[in-house]
């Protein structure tokens, strides 16, 4: 929101929730639906529509960020009032009120063409097929004379992923990898850039199909991904051919070259993200889907 409000006169923002908005730019207004002095269902559906009433005769434009159901709650007032909605949604599963709030928005917007069916969590989870990685670590300290050294940071949020995270754990012992990979748990997002920085290659074989950010992240900070993850199929293959692979046909023989790359693809990736995916372009496509 800080980024948008640097393209526009006034910004009001509707949330579920207020945290600490000090130092906000003086053009953006918060609007809390009141979750944070106690969670009421009725009172906040009443408060949102309080809102609309009051904000949507102001406004230009409305932006629905992610949860349908605002999109949906917003929707009716921005036909009453004609105002454009735009929507931005990215997520694996496509519902029923996905749809309806796909006819009823002027434009729906994604992080990219596959992401719109696709999910991105960080968690462990065997979805994640953290235990290929493992497998994979295996071969490649056979192979390859150097220290190999594979950081695990991620933590189970379910029940079945804390039994998966005690698998892959009994599964590095029986590997004799323990002085090769580590589990760090969970770490603050920005604590992470220093450990992207630090590593070589960054993995990521993720069933979901989301445009895991996680990628993204590593690429802005000039850490070359390997990936199965076919949300990125399109988008790493064309930079380099060796950067993505089908899970299926896993192996060595990719991470060997790419272990030897020089800076110009840690550059080209970074650069792609930030013409891609940085904030900046990001509000200001956004901004132009209103005029």
């Amino acid at each position: 929101i800080k980024k948008l409000s640097k393209h526009l006169d006034k910004l009001y923002v509707i949330c579920l929730e207020k945290g600490n908005i000090s130092g906000l730019p003086y053009n953006i207004e918060i609007y809390s639906l009141g979750k944070e002095k106690g969670k009421n269902k009725l009172k906040e559906f009443f408060n949102f529509q309080k809102f609309a009433i009051k904000l949507l005769p102001k406004v230009n434009g409305v932006f629905a960020h992610q949860n349908p159901e605002y999109g949906l709650l917003i929707a009716p007032w921005c036909k009453i009032f004609r105002k454009k909605l735009i929507s931005w949604y990215t997520h694996k599963q496509v519902s029923l009120r996905l749809r309806i709030l796909n006819f009823l928005s002027n434009k729906m917007v994604t992080a990219s063409k596959e992401s719109f069916t696709f999910l991105s969590i960080s968690r462990i989870s065997e979805t994640k097929n953290i235990h290929l990685m493992i497998g994979l670590i295996k071969e490649i300290k056979e192979k390859i004379d150097k220290n190999v050294v594979f950081k695990i940071v991620c933590s189970p949020t379910l029940e079945k992923d804390t039994i998966y995270l005690k698998e892959l754990k009994n599964k590095v012992e029986d590997l004799n990898l323990n002085n090769n990979i580590k589990f760090l748990g969970s770490i603050a997002n920005n604590k992470t850039p220093i450990l992207y920085q630090n590593a070589n290659i960054f993995f990521n074989f993720s069933d979901t199909g989301s445009l895991d950010k996680t990628v993204l992240e590593a690429m802005s900070c000039g850490t070359i991904p390997f990936v199965s993850n076919e949300a990125f199929k399109n988008i790493l293959t064309p930079i380099n051919n060796l950067l993505y692979v089908e899970k299926d046909r896993l192996n060595t023989d990719n991470i060997k070259e790419i272990i030897n790359m020089d800076n110009s693809l840690r550059l080209e990736l970074r650069k792609y993200v930030e013409n891609k995916h940085s904030l900046d372009s990001l509000v200001k496509e956004i901004k132009d889907l209103f005029l």
